[in-house]
């Protein structure tokens, strides 16, 4: 049939072409692009199942090449085996259902397998394209799973940490809270104990305190942490204070002599530990009626000494070794008079210990933090003390153990409340 167009007509129908292959190869380049570009693996395969396009995303995922995957058998060469390994018959193929069946297949668990032979988990979907109601193929898109199950992985395995952490720290807590029992209260001594766990997630220390009398009315006052913070510096706190607890109830020996008697115990008992601690005791000092403090130091905190007018004198001394170093040290005793309104505070470290900052420093603001606080009630001092030190998110355990005299010329204050002894000391002097 003869072109009647007039050269106008034929030169607005090339434009026109030239227009619409203008905008087929930009939408063909951006496709490109796309593809190229996205995270996910995408193939286009024919009504075969063979391998039409492949994305380097897809190439990357399966190790195998372009120019290997196209034309192949897309199922036989990365699908054809369940993620044990056995044969996947074709016919419960996902891809191979969207081809035969026209309908969209989402496959959450599925696997291909890598050029190297291991499995590559993957979530896919597979879009049938049908043209003229016929399918002519299969649009596979999916989402390499390794890192995100390699991840969940991580996420289980430091969930069961934690919750073998949390299970460990209340076992310890437990303990602690077992062995941190309530103080005695003698005639005109006024003890009062605090115990603050660390922030939550930390790990649990080995502090403790403790206080029991002697059957001659004496005070004993302990104060220790075991080096570490686990279970099982938890378990050796408690097998120490035991020991100390036991060997210095019933005997007035010197008490660097019930430190080291301690120690060669320890080591019998194979209690293998390193800790600090200081053993002190409040006695009528002889002839004067008077109280004195009588301490020895295994490398532990000075305790800090507080006035009712609010002075303050750390009770340093050269501090001997630690407990379970050797049990042939030589230790020291030490005393002071213990004046009527004056207040003993033994401690760990967890009280004046902070980041970027030494021990003497925490030591000086312990004592500005105690400067008004000389005629305070105990129970209130101990509080705000903790308030004033110890931040919110404190890393380290803190025990704190006060003792306040009294006049024993006059009736006990009521705010020390009642006089609480063992039975058999009961009516002792304190």
């Amino acid at each position: 049939m003869p072109d009647r167009r007039t050269p106008a007509q034929h030169s607005a129908d090339v434009v026109r072409l030239q227009a619409v292959e203008a905008e087929l190869s930009r939408a063909l380049e951006l496709s490109r692009k796309i593809l190229d570009n996205t995270a996910d693996g995408i193939y286009g395969l024919d009504a075969d199942g063979r391998v039409e396009f492949v994305n380097p995303a897809a190439e990357r995922a399966t190790g195998y090449p372009e120019a290997v995957q196209l034309g192949s058998n897309q199922h036989e060469l990365i699908h054809a085996r369940r993620p044990d390994g056995t044969r996947l018959p074709v016919e419960e193929c996902g891809v191979w259902r969207a081809l035969r069946t026209g309908e969209t297949v989402h496959a959450a668990d599925e696997v291909f397998w890598h050029r190297d032979g291991h499995a590559v988990p993957v979530d896919l979907v597979a879009v049938p394209t049908v043209e003229d109601g016929r399918v002519t193929g299969v649009v596979v898109s999916f989402r390499d799973l390794t890192e995100r199950q390699a991840a969940e992985a991580e996420a289980a395995r430091l969930r069961e940490i934690a919750r073998r952490a949390a299970e460990d720290r209340a076992l310890s807590d437990r303990l602690q809270q077992a062995l941190l029992t309530p103080p005695p209260q003698p005639d005109h001594l006024h003890l009062v104990v605090r115990y603050l766990p660390a922030a939550s997630g930390a790990q649990v220390g080995g502090d403790w305190y403790d206080a029991f009398l002697q059957p001659d009315g004496a005070t004993v006052l302990v104060i220790g942490d075991v080096v570490g913070h686990d279970s099982d510096a938890a378990a050796a706190m408690g097998q120490l204070r035991g020991l100390l607890r036991a060997l210095a109830y019933d005997n007035d020996e010197p008490l660097p002599a019930t430190l080291s008697r301690t120690e060669h115990a320890a080591a019998g008992l194979a209690v293998s530990t390193l800790a600090t601690a200081v053993l002190a005791r409040v006695e009528r000092r002889a002839g004067t009626g008077g109280r004195v403090l009588r301490w020895s130091n295994a490398g532990h905190l000075p305790p800090v000494l507080l006035a009712a007018d609010g002075t303050s004198q750390a009770l340093a001394t050269t501090a001997d070794l630690m407990l379970g170093v050797t049990a042939d040290t030589a230790r020291h005793e030490h005393d002071v008079d213990l004046p009527d309104g004056s207040t003993l505070l033994m401690f760990t470290d967890g009280l004046v210990e902070r980041p970027g900052s030494d021990l003497d420093a925490g030591l000086a603001a312990l004592q500005e933090a105690l400067r008004d606080l000389g005629r305070t009630p105990l129970e209130e001092l101990c509080d705000t003390l903790l308030t004033r030190l110890v931040p919110g998110s404190a890393a380290d355990d803190v025990a704190l153990l006060a003792v306040r005299a009294h006049p024993e010329d006059r009736p006990r204050p009521a705010e020390a409340g009642a006089t609480r002894l063992p039975g058999p000391l009961t009516g002792a002097g304190g």
